[in-house]
């Protein structure tokens, strides 16, 4: 009596005739140091780097920790809601953030499988590297970013004054840090290579980006892309997930032709590496154009990244910290992708229904951002209760009786809006601009 449940477990350890028992993180801990090659991450010992220590797993790696605690989050199960290029509303068959987070999740396992990476780390960095992301796809971070930068000030409604901007890849950190509430400490307290990936795997932006309170321990600002491998696979598998999943959506909603497709560069390529020709089957080319493009691009990154992770070696004697892209586009490669990017961009993404949803989506975010800042009573999240719980104590104001001019640290509410919003699914965005609009019209 009194023993704790793990310590109850015989079948941890070999007892006399009994050869069965459970592996152990310590286990798989060893494993990875057998098994793995000096390039790759270890997650012995990277407990550490959590932002508050805590507490060994007994059979879970850190790193499968982290995977599992960001697939149980609130905001790892919003990303089914929310828009990756075509509106969720518009069928079902296109991506959405979450589809994009698992296609992304699988090319980066595979490419380090082949790499002989650690798959738990890349998994971990691929399925929460967009939790930070905004309703309505990337309009919604460029709407945050411009009030949070003082560009846009809601025709009057704030001062215009640079809040330190909004960018998803520092929102996905913030989110992981402070707003996920589901412990006795504040966010999930990741390990620091997984919360470095995850900021890593797009641009960092630092001229225009600077979020407050900004805990930078174990996220090596003074490199632009992530030291570990692991999570430079994770930003190279996400360009190539956007590349392929955006161009299958594109020519499937009827933007782009078949015959357009075919004149890109790369694509007559990938047509000759396989052997791929159009057939009266559309559908069929297209699946097997997806599908060889996705497999011309991943083989030309695995070469790649053998040829400069050796060069980095004979540079540097080291086979960690790696503070220069080694997972990369060969020379020949980059400038046809980038094509391939510009094509989508031009063709895919910036057209007139594309344009009428971004449209709507910066009407929506806008409004919902001044409706807010009338009425802070109408946000209902722990950070916003949070909050005003911590005001109140200091001076008194209540949330149902506050208004933009009564606390000094306007700032701080400000970017607590835009955590609000930022946090929203589509339809929960457009649920709450119908419902302020038809039942309090007076905040809109």
């Amino acid at each position: 009596m009194g023993k704790e449940p793990f310590e109850q477990m015989s079948l941890f350890s070999a007892e006399e005739n009994n050869t069965l028992k459970l592996r152990r993180r310590e286990d798989f801990e060893e494993q990875e140091e057998k098994i793995l090659p000096p390039y790759a991450s270890r997650s012995a010992e990277k407990n550490a780097t959590r932002l508050y220590i805590e507490e060994e797993h007994p059979y879970r790696t850190n790193f499968q920790r982290d995977r599992d605690r960001i697939i149980h989050s609130r905001s790892f199960r919003r990303l089914k809601h929310k828009r990756q290029v075509f509106m969720v509303t518009t069928g079902d068959h296109y991506r959405t953030r979450l589809t994009h987070t698992l296609e992304v999740s699988q090319i980066s396992r595979t490419m380090g499988r082949t790499l002989g990476l650690n798959e738990d780390l890349i998994e971990a960095i691929a399925l929460g590297h967009d939790i930070g992301h905004t309703p309505f796809g990337h309009i919604g971070e460029i709407v945050l970013h411009k009030i949070l930068r003082g560009v846009d000030r809601l025709n009057g409604f704030i001062e215009g004054d640079d809040l330190g901007g909004f960018k998803h890849n520092y929102q996905s950190v913030r989110v992981m840090d402070e707003l996920e509430k589901k412990y006795v400490f504040e966010g999930l307290n990741l390990t620091g290579v997984v919360r470095e990936g995850i900021l890593k795997h797009t641009g960092l932006n630092r001229h225009q980006i600077n979020y407050p309170h900004w805990n930078a321990e174990h996220l090596f600002m003074e490199s632009e892309t992530s030291v570990t491998l692991e999570g430079q696979v994770v930003a190279i598998a996400d360009e190539i997930a956007q590349r392929t999943h955006d161009l299958e959506d594109g020519i499937r909603a009827g933007h782009v032709t078949i015959k357009d497709v075919r004149k890109v560069a790369l694509i007559e390529w990938v047509e000759k590496e396989a052997g791929l020709a159009p057939n009266e089957n559309e559908f069929l080319y297209m699946n097997s154009l997806i599908r060889d493009l996705i497999n011309l691009l991943v083989s030309d990154v695995l070469k790649e990244s053998l040829r400069r992770l050796e060069n980095f070696y004979h540079k540097n004697h080291r086979w960690n910290f790696f503070n220069e892209p080694i997972v990369a586009f060969s020379k020949t490669m980059d400038p046809l992708q980038k094509e391939l990017d510009q094509f989508i961009s031009r063709k895919i993404i910036h057209r007139p229904g594309i344009y009428w949803a971004d449209n709507l989506a910066v009407l929506v975010i806008r409004q919902l951002f001044r409706a807010y800042l009338k009425a802070p009573a109408e946000m209902h999240s722990y950070p916003t209760y949070k909050y005003f719980q911590s005001k109140s104590e200091k001076s008194g104001y209540m949330i149902d009786k506050w208004h933009p001019e009564a606390i000094q640290e306007k700032s701080e509410f400000i970017r607590l809006i835009a955590d609000y919003i930022a946090g929203m699914t589509d339809s929960y965005a457009m649920k709450e601009y119908e419902r302020l609009t038809e039942q309090a019209p007076g905040t809109l």
